[in-house]
């Protein structure tokens, strides 16, 4: 069951002869506070229980319901059994907390029995004690949730790439064993030709409204620009492909796409010839994740920071390393959403750089220039942000995550194509030296905010190494 928004289930377990003021006064607490909670769902009993039969029910109600983590609090002393008959057959995520308030009532020496016999079976878990209050607990809590609806979230999404694998970038792909059984995730795979297919079928109307719309946004159009040029159609053909796409999206249930783009899209040989740079900012922009050069790894990442945040993400190229000043400039031609851009630098428009990679061509082929275009902005100076990337297989499969600070991105003359793509730069606390050894290649997508810790608690639900830089 997919949840539009987190959804917690709250279960507290007290012997019937003890005193269950504590935890009764826990229950009115929780109560009213999560209400108050309008990013999150949740379910909670009314008072303690004991009865096993009736735990055991509610938590089974509570997962069939689909609560993405359910929280068990032991607010006296019970019978380890109780608990761990409840747990034993659960498939989402659980939180074990035992209340250390006022009163020596047996319950946390028996949530610390509890915790190891789960430990010992296997099951991975965190472990909370704390008093009724306990804010720390609490938001802990909340994290811990959104990273398990998270992780529910992904269960068998698809992730599409369209073309195949990009230019021999081997770690565009992966073991699609491994990653559906970590992640849930499949894999469908369509031809160049079905987009292309698609955009015959879209009206000029349509297409007109959403290039007028997308143009509405920008401050400059530069047409020519050291001999390249961009074709006057090239804002409305891209929209045609946007608009392609969402019609793909709609006919096979697609999530996300990692587009292989050249050369099939970039080379006019191939009957193409612009690209697909602006229809993948409007696509990121209209919240479908889409990612570039056919990088599985890189849209999946893309779209767990989607997720936990509900914002566009930035997705880039690592470019250039200033050591001295610990920073690192990004750039990539097509996955940058407007929204992210600040607005006071300006929005504008360029021709595609003529630099087809030699390899996506035979030399007979090579033209060395493209008819499309692509956005540049500038990002916000000095705001936090998170950047992270997936990499590996099986036992070295890993979240690399990154602490950083957005810097002026750093360009050399004219000629640099990071002066026409959109890009930024980072800052970080960490020599580069220290962050480059852990990259797990060279796409990573970032996001405004502070998730590192959403990050870490997904990473030990789905029991995936975890990597931080700072």
């Amino acid at each position: 069951m997919r949840n539009p928004k987190p959804k917690l289930g709250f279960i507290a377990l007290a012997k019937k002869n003890h005193f269950k003021g504590e935890i009764n006064e826990m229950v009115d607490y929780f109560r009213q506070k999560l209400p108050q909670e309008s990013g999150i769902d949740h379910l909670i009993v009314d008072t303690a229980l004991f009865d096993e039969a009736e735990i055991v029910a509610t938590a089974q109600r509570f997962e069939k319901e689909g609560c993405d983590l359910i929280v068990f609090v032991v607010g006296t002393w019970i019978y380890s059994s109780i608990a761990i008959a409840a747990i034993n057959d659960l498939h989402v995520p659980f939180v074990l907390w035992g209340l250390s308030d006022r009163f020596a009532n047996g319950n946390l020496g028996a949530s610390i029995q509890i915790r190891y016999v789960l430990q010992e079976m296997g099951k991975e878990f965190p472990y909370l004690s704390g008093k009724i209050r306990d804010e720390k607990n609490y938001a802990f809590i909340l994290t811990y949730l959104r990273a398990a609806w998270v992780k529910n979230s992904l269960r068998n999404r698809k992730i599409a790439t369209i073309g195949g694998k990009c230019m021999m970038m081997y770690q565009t792909q992966v073991n699609e064993f491994d990653w559906k059984q970590v992640f849930g995730v499949d894999f469908p795979q369509y031809d160049t030709v079905q987009v292309f297919t698609e955009m015959e079928n879209i009206p000029d109307a349509e297409a007109q409204k959403v290039a007028d719309e997308f143009l509405e946004k920008v401050d400059k159009i530069n047409w020519e620009v050291d001999g390249d040029k961009l074709e006057r159609d090239a804002i409305f053909t891209q929209a045609k492909m946007y608009l392609a796409f969402k019609r793909l999206k709609k006919l096979y249930n697609v999530d996300i796409f990692a587009n292989k783009c050249m050369p099939e899209m970039m080379h006019t040989r191939y009957g193409y010839g612009y690209g697909g740079c602006l229809a993948t900012c409007m696509l990121n922009e209209d919240g479908i994740t889409t990612a570039c050069e056919a990088d599985v790894p890189a849209g999946l990442s893309m779209y767990i920071l989607r997720l936990f945040t509900g914002t566009p993400v930035f997705f880039a190229d690592i470019a250039r390393a200033n050591k001295p000043e610990k920073k690192l400039t990004f750039f990539n031609c097509g996955t940058a959403p407007i929204s992210l851009a600040d607005k006071k630098k300006g929005i504008q428009v360029y021709p595609i750089p003529g630099n087809i990679a030699d390899e996506a061509v035979p030399n007979e082929y090579f033209i060395g220039k493209m008819k499309g275009g692509c956005i540049s902005f500038e990002l916000e100076i000095g705001r936090p942000v998170t950047m992270f990337r997936i990499g590996g297989n099986g036992d070295t499969l890993r979240f690399h995550v990154v602490r950083a600070t957005t810097s002026q991105r750093e360009i050399e003359g004219k000629q640099d194509v990071a002066s026409r793509w959109p890009g930024f730069g980072l800052t970080f606390k960490q020599d580069v030296d220290e962050i480059l050894p852990n990259t797990v290649g060279h796409h990573y997508s970032i996001v405004y905010g502070d998730y590192v810790e959403e990050l870490r608690m997904l990473a030990e639900i789905l029991g995936v190494k975890f990597v931080y830089n700072e």
